[in-house]
């Protein structure tokens, strides 16, 4: 089983849609300074408590996760479904893309 990679528009279209796990992977510093997509909530995959963390959220509801480019919610998607989560999302290029796209950030 493998995650799948969403587009910022895919993404903006699921979380309005569904209950979903909403996950920012960043630091709290990244989403203090450079903002957050409304709906997420912050599970720092630099953190120590990352792995009990995200195991605490539901396997069975969709997880989304972001970063700032991909790099890091790559690495928390394979956590996630190597922890035994169904339905794991990320989105391409992080909230760097989510922005380019003109998609709004909570400051």
């Amino acid at each position: 089983m493998s995650y799948k990679i969403k587009t910022p528009e895919e993404v903006q279209v699921m979380i309005a849609k569904k209950d979903v796990n909403f996950i920012d992977v960043r630091t709290p510093q990244e989403r203090a300074y450079d903002g957050y997509i409304a709906g997420s909530s912050l599970i720092d995959i630099r953190s120590p408590d990352f792995d009990q963390e995200l195991g605490a959220l539901d396997k069975n509801e969709t997880l989304i996760l972001y970063c700032h480019a991909g790099n890091r919610s790559k690495t928390a998607a394979q956590k996630a479904i190597d922890a035994g989560f169904k339905d794991v999302c990320m989105i391409e290029g992080g909230i760097a893309e989510w922005e380019s796209c003109g998609l709004p950030v909570e400051k």
